[in-house]
């Protein structure tokens, strides 16, 4: 249920889709460009302002990322596509998820290293991801259970061994 959730948040459906990948690999470089350069932001942000706490993970998560870009992102889009088959496009969207990931860890960690007690951090964190994380998955929940309640039962007319059954 979770897992499936989660994916949809990666490029898992785009991979399933795509027939020679040239999409997958666009937006796969795309969201790889643009991590690597918030990252050196943070990163140059961070080090003239005298944070070396945060510093030190942006400059961890940029080699990390870039190491993905560079793996990843310089393969021709057959390649990419023989890579992820290889590894199950489950586990290979969650891979190339990772430079998104590192975004939210430099949140968190910024959070952190601001905030003055960990109880602040902690309801500074959980109120920053109640509307992207929190809420779509207590959506998801709702839907799943109306799912459930609307579903006829064999006392109701439903369906039992593939015979409709009339009351």
């Amino acid at each position: 249920m979770s897992t499936r959730y989660l994916l949809q948040l990666t490029l898992y459906d785009m991979m399933q889709s795509s027939a020679d990948f040239e999409d997958v690999k666009a937006a796969l470089n795309e969201r790889t460009n643009w991590t690597i350069e918030m990252l050196r932001n943070v990163f140059t942000i961070c080090l003239t302002n005298g944070g070396y706490f945060i510093t030190s993970c942006s400059l961890l998560l940029l080699v990390i990322v870039e190491s993905i870009h560079l793996h990843y992102g310089r393969l021709a889009p057959l390649q990419l596509k023989e890579r992820a088959e290889n590894m199950g496009y489950a586990t290979f969207a969650v891979v190339i998820a990772i430079p998104d990931i590192c975004i939210i860890i430099i949140r968190v960690t910024g959070i952190i290293a601001v905030s003055g007690s960990p109880w602040l951090a902690f309801c500074l964190i959980f109120f920053s991801a109640a509307l992207t994380i929190i809420l779509p998955l207590l959506i998801h929940l709702v839907k799943r259970i109306s799912i459930r309640v609307r579903q006829p039962t064999v006392e109701q007319g439903g369906i039992e061994h593939g015979e409709v059954v009339d009351n």
